[in-house]
């Protein structure tokens, strides 16, 4: 497969990640928040919805720039390496916001077991994410690292 399908491949899937999380929060998240009872639980749900969303926009732009540089040729570059670790600081963040969500659904959705399961999957995934952009921004770095060497080499 060459470098310009991969490319196209990967901004595709990354469109459709970023439109499918847009109509979640616009469509899915209110119906989920008002299966909840109490108008001030939905206001809460709804929240942290949207205060999760930040991340998640900031780590597919950063992959969309981390894309943009696949397709010139310049994949393995300190830029990229630095965006991964703030992918991984994003995946942080929205671990902690899932973790701050399910202490606070222990308090007021007593008994609501999905929610909980929810909380933690996306923790767990926040965490995922976490570890796999840091670990890839350690190889990023070294192949930078190898590349500049090379470089002065010939």
């Amino acid at each position: 497969m060459s470098v310009k399908k991969i490319n196209t491949l990967f901004k595709s899937i990354i469109i459709i990640l970023g439109l499918s999380g847009a109509s979640l929060l616009l469509f899915v998240a209110p119906k989920i928040s008002n299966y909840l009872e109490g108008s001030s639980k939905n206001l809460i749900i709804q929240f942290l919805f949207w205060l999760t969303a930040i991340p998640v926009f900031y780590i597919l732009t950063s992959l969309w720039k981390i894309s943009s540089d696949l397709g010139k040729n310049q994949m393995f570059t300190q830029k990229n390496s630095q965006r991964l670790v703030k992918i991984a600081y994003a995946g942080l963040v929205e671990s902690s916001i899932y973790a701050i969500a399910t202490i606070i659904g222990l308090f007021l959705f007593k008994g609501n077991y999905p929610y909980l399961l929810i909380c933690f999957f996306f923790f767990f995934l926040g965490l995922v994410i976490a570890i796999i952009s840091s670990l890839l921004s350690y190889i990023f770095e070294m192949a930078s690292q190898l590349k500049d060497e090379n470089d002065l080499t010939i």
